[in-house]
């Protein structure tokens, strides 16, 4: 049948070859607009790939921006907040006597306006007193609360749940307010706000084009309504409420995760994407970009697509009529150039007697390399394993079914135990062996070790590097005893442990989550070994910590901030004592640690940089250098308990002598100056230590030493000698009696004759019966 198809074509051939020519042209033809034409769609799917990617990227990057400049500003604030409500100006205001001179209100005033006045987005500062029924605002001044137009908010933020929040006020639309009650530690509940007042169009305008700020309950939620084309929109007097109105806010409000992205109706009532990211300071940031940006954009690519079709399809007419015509008539020129395709192969080609079988043998063989470099390609892509690991462990499954397909599909086990380790490296940043940047190489080094371990040991599992971390996931047997399982856990771990130490000298911390019957519940696992590893802030001498075992021995105790030991470490940096301040600070950590709450520690060390900063400003060190520093961004970086002591006895107490020591020096002579100039012009008044060092800015006992140091002796011999010498020049050079003399430098009588007879060997009459 066959040798009678190709005889009769050969006839037709024969018979009319322009037929059989034009034939061979239009197969050609076929044969290349087909793959043209696959090419055009597989290059047209890449593109709206990238496209979109980059979208996405540009979102991402926007979206980060955004972030790193709200964070900066509003860190800022909440911790000017902190600092004003620490001042212990207000703490009196609050808990102290009725200040009926007014002088304390005018020096709150003055310490709201200078807050107020180095940030240009705080429109408003106040302060309200329950106790006093008062309010200190830099901009009303100090006034009764029945007078305030906004009381009724007042009693809203005092009875607030929140000791802090983020809110919009009824009333003051276009301004959002961050209140803080006050005061910040104690049992008896609120006496007090300090509310910050910003204009949210002023902020908007610093951070980018279209950024709406929203409230809701304490959070605060800054949305961008952008595209990344540029192509923005004029913001209207009602953007503030569409945007709170939309359904995507009202999702992300009611999640529970700490970022996402999704599709939901936008800002013009079409289909946007929305990207949003949660940090701890209940902040969420959200992107929002209309779908319609997206298809606008591949439109142009849709058209292009369309022209390099065309194009290559006319090209491919065109040589195909060239190469047929050339190739038709010398079939032989065909037969040498199959011989070349072939290579080493061109015995094992034989004419077949039709010219469509070489060239089939031809396409054959270009289909068996294209296998092959298929194959290589395979090859060096990354693990589809791997790959499925990552999503495993990030929760994205939110379907058992195609986890089960999935599973078989890459060959995981389903019917076996299954439990998460983390590895974390300490200190590999800290001794400038890798930079931050590297963390990837770190968790390929941990990755590699431990599945070489997991076959040594004859464990089944996987190993890999996930977010900058080395994570196994062993299984086990299902009929295996959990404590076995345990056991066989804790020895890979501590042959793992030894392993980093000699062979990386890497000293890790292992957090393990709980053993799952399901292949379902490794994310849960994970999450519970992540939490585990939080425990190394006050159980870091411990390599191996298992989630049961640490959930297992928190200790329900009184959580009480250690302000004693803060102001004992405070004292002695300002006393220039490193040592006693270390020693201070390491009862400060161990108190700390014994409370083991992974919450009230970290907390407890920010509050403790706050006032740590609050007495560098206090001792006289420049502000700005202190911003420079970062220093609770660095204090984030610190995982462990030890790791945040270091940091704070290498770096934080050394930097504290560093700043004030040059400032004291220099402020110290200007200083006595005028601590003796106010003494001689005062000593007929009671002249004290504490007011002079209030005056001067320095404190009483420092002011003490200084005065030492530079007159020669201390301060109250230096005020009764400037007093008996005025005394002396009025027994002297006026009629005045002894008693007139004594009142007139601030002693009553019978203190002035016996200061007198001691410092002059004699009495007030017996000295004035000499000199006149």
């Amino acid at each position: 049948m066959v040798n009678w198809g190709s005889k009769l074509l050969n006839k037709r051939r024969m018979a009319n070859p322009r037929t059989y020519l034009y034939r061979l042209i239009w197969l050609g033809c076929i044969s290349v607009c087909i793959p043209v034409f696959l090419a055009s769609l597989v290059y047209y799917q890449i593109s709206t790939n990238r496209m979109e990617k980059y979208i996405q990227t540009e979102s991402d990057s926007s979206l980060t921006i955004m972030k790193d400049r709200a964070e900066r500003v509003l860190q800022e604030m909440e911790q000017e907040s902190l600092q004003l409500a620490n001042d212990p100006l207000i703490q009196q205001e609050l808990s102290g006597p009725i200040d009926e001179s007014g002088i304390l209100k005018l020096d709150i005033l003055k310490k709201i306006a200078l807050v107020k006045n180095f940030n240009s987005f705080i429109s408003e500062i106040y302060l309200y007193s329950s106790t006093n029924q008062l309010i200190i605002s830099n901009e009303y001044g100090a006034i009764d609360k029945t007078y305030y137009k906004y009381k009724d908010q007042l009693d809203q933020l005092l009875a607030s749940k929140h000791p802090t929040q983020w809110t919009q006020l009824k009333g003051k639309e276009g301004y959002i307010t961050f209140a803080r009650q006050l005061p910040l530690i104690g049992t008896e509940g609120p006496k007090g706000v300090l509310a910050f007042e910003i204009e949210a169009s002023q902020l908007s305008k610093f951070m980018e084009t279209d950024t709406v700020l929203l409230t809701g309950d304490q959070d605060l939620y800054i949305v961008k309504l952008h595209d990344p084309f540029g192509v923005d929109r004029k913001p209207g007097e009602t953007l503030a409420k569409q945007t709170a109105g939309l359904k995507g806010i009202a999702i992300i409000k009611a999640s529970d995760q700490s970022s996402g992205r999704f599709v939901a109706e936008g800002i013009d009532g079409k289909p946007a994407q929305y990207h949003f990211v949660k940090n701890v300071f209940s902040r969420t940031y959200v992107s929002v970009i209309p779908e319609q940006v997206i298809t606008d954009q591949l439109s142009w690519i849709r058209n292009m697509t369309a022209l390099i079709l065309i194009v290559f399809v006319g090209i491919g007419i065109l040589l195909t009529y060239i190469t047929s015509k050339r190739a038709y008539t010398p079939i032989g020129q065909l037969m040498n150039h199959s011989r070349t395709l072939r290579g080493s192969r061109t015995s094992g080609i034989e004419l077949k007697g039709s010219e469509l079988d070489i060239i089939k043998e031809s396409l054959d063989y270009l289909s068996q390399e294209s296998e092959k470099l298929h194959t290589v390609m395979q090859n060096i892509e990354p693990s589809l394993r791997e790959k499925f690991l990552f999503k495993l462990l990030s929760g994205d499954y939110t379907a058992n079914q195609t986890l089960l397909q999935d599973c078989q599909t890459y060959g995981i086990q389903m019917e076996m135990t299954n439990v998460v380790l983390i590895v974390d490296a300490e200190n590999i940043y800290r001794e400038k062996r890798f930079l931050p940047e590297e963390k990837g190489i770190v968790a390929f080094s941990l990755a590699n070790v431990m599945q070489e371990i997991l076959n040594d040991q004859k464990l089944m599992g996987y190993a890999i590097p996930y977010q900058g971390r080395g994570v196994a996931i062993l299984q086990f047997k299902p009929d295996m005893v959990q404590q076995t399982m345990r056991d066989l856990t804790s020895d890979y771990v501590y042959v793992m442990i030894d392993a980093f130490h000699k062979y990386l000298s890497f000293e890790v911390n292992v957090g393990i989550g709980r053993f799952y019957p399901s292949i379902a519940d490794v994310p849960v696992s994970y999450k519970e070994a992540d939490q585990a590893l939080q425990y190394r802030i006050f159980r870091d001498a411990e390599p191996l910590l298992f989630i049961d075992d640490v959930e297992h021995v928190k200790k329900q105790t009184v959580l009480r901030y250690p302000i004693e030991l803060e102001r004992e470490i405070l004292h002695s940096l300002e006393q220039e004592e490193l040592a006693s301040a270390v020693q201070h600070f390491k009862k400060f950590t161990e108190t700390l640690r014994n409370s083991q709450s992974y919450v009230f520690i970290y907390q407890s060390y920010h509050l403790f940089l706050s006032s740590f900063i609050v007495s560098l400003e206090k001792a006289g060190a420049n502000v700005f250098d202190l911003m420079e520093q970062n220093l609770f961004g660095q204090l984030r970086s610190k995982q462990t308990s030890k790791e945040m002591r270091d940091w704070f006895e290498e770096s934080l107490f050394p930097l504290y002598l560093e700043l004030t020591r040059n400032d004291r020096e220099a402020a110290g002579d200007s200083a006595i100056q005028w601590v003796c100039q106010y003494i001689h012009e005062h000593y007929g008044s009671d002249v004290s230590l504490v007011h002079c060092a209030d005056r001067v800015g320095l404190s009483p006992s420092y002011l003490s030493r200084l005065f030492k140091k530079q007159v020669g002796k201390n301060f109250l011999e230096y005020v009764v000698e400037t007093k008996i010498g005025e005394a002396k020049r009025l027994l002297k050079d006026t009629d005045h009696s002894i008693s007139e003399v004594a009142e007139a430098i601030g002693y009553s009588e019978r203190n002035f004759i016996r200061l007198f007879q001691r410092y002059v060997q004699m009495t007030p009459g017996h000295f004035r019966s000499e000199h006149r």
